[in-house]
């Protein structure tokens, strides 16, 4: 397929705003400012730009356990091509729901279980061979979330992937794992069964304002609170639809990637993120895993004009023989940018 030449440059300033949104936390929308070391106006405008161009999305992600969610499930299937279709219509209208993609090979979603039994169903659907043939599937018990060694220690962080696309210094943030319950007990007992109204307010707050007011900066004191307490995080994703023309000193992102394997011992996740970030350069978007499969997403980054690539493109030791130390029956699957579809996307607001 033959590169589209409309490409969007993102200009030096663009590229630090983006990364201190994306890195940011609950400070001031002033405080942001004067980090970022950018005059006020210069980043107001490069703010606008970026999030009216669908490069930067807010959202407000749900502790799991803040409304009534005991399990979810990651799962990557590659259905028979007769077939992609109607696995992927199955994924997207599934009850919870909030992540369905699918691209050439594969269909990836992610499914919020508003019971056991729920949860229990759908796995049935797929050991039945109705969605396809699953490459990775991750069943995660979210009342343990507050463990050590969470399942999810990644859960769409992308100021990972940005600090490594435009060569900044380092992360502030990253990882930020799935919103868990806080103490020390496992969370199920105290799992809500009812939504509580300020976190159903935020859960929706993405599609009734522009997505430049929707920061925490912004929001009244009690939803506010609910954000203080843990029962809902601030978000800021990348846009994947709006990267595959963007373009910073010649690269861009060109592919969506899968790797999935089978933990060999118990501290498979444990490791596997510190040696990937020590050794490989390597900051994957998610990460998820139980004690049968793991499930990781990146970006493939590469040159869409002639030149040098920065120098720390390239991973320092071998990706593959890192992840090969950790997991066996390993499998890579590349989906390019410019094919993937998002037929559900960030859609929190569909488990109210």
């Amino acid at each position: 397929m033959q590169e589209n030449t409309l490409q969007r440059v993102l200009t030096d300033n663009e590229a630090r705003v983006a990364w201190s949104i994306l890195s940011g936390g609950l400070e001031s929308e002033e405080d942001r400012m004067r980090n970022s070391g950018i005059p006020r106006s210069t980043y107001r405008y490069a703010k606008r730009r970026l999030y009216s161009e669908g490069v930067l999305e807010d959202r407000f992600v749900p502790n799991p356990n803040a409304i009534g969610i005991p399990r979810i499930t990651f799962i990557l299937s590659r259905p028979a091509a007769e077939n992609a279709r109607s696995v992927t219509e199955t994924l997207a209208s599934t009850p919870g729901t909030v992540e369905a993609w699918s691209g050439t090979q594969s269909v990836f979603a992610v499914v919020f279980h508003e019971s056991d039994a729920a949860s229990d169903a759908f796995l049935k659907q797929v050991n039945e061979g109705k969605l396809g043939n699953p490459l990775a599937i991750v069943n995660v018990d979210t009342g343990q979330e507050q463990s050590s060694t969470p399942q999810v220690p990644v859960y769409f962080d992308f100021e990972g992937a940005w600090v490594r696309y435009c060569s900044l210094p380092a992360t502030r943030r990253y990882p930020c794992a799935l919103p868990a319950p806080r103490g020390t007990s496992s969370g199920r007992e105290d799992c809500q069964k009812t939504v509580p109204a300020p976190v159903a307010s935020l859960l929706t707050r993405h599609f009734s304002r522009p997505s430049h007011l929707i920061g925490p900066a912004s929001i009244p004191r009690s939803q506010r609170r609910s954000l203080e307490q843990g029962k809902v995080e601030w978000r800021v994703y990348l846009g994947i639809s709006s990267l595959v023309n963007l373009k910073y000193r010649g690269l861009g992102f060109q592919d969506l990637v899968f790797v999935t394997g089978r933990p060999k011992d118990g501290t498979g996740l444990a490791n596997l993120l510190p040696d990937l970030l020590a050794g490989c350069n390597i900051r994957p978007f998610l990460l998820a895993g139980d004690e049968n499969s793991v499930l990781l997403a990146t970006f493939g980054i590469g040159l869409k004009s002639v030149g040098e690539a920065p120098s720390d493109v390239r991973p320092r030791k071998s990706v593959i023989d890192t992840i090969a130390s950790h997991l066996k029956q390993i499998e890579i699957i590349r989906e390019p940018l410019v094919s993937l579809r998002m037929n559900v996307a960030h859609r929190y607001d569909l488990l109210l």
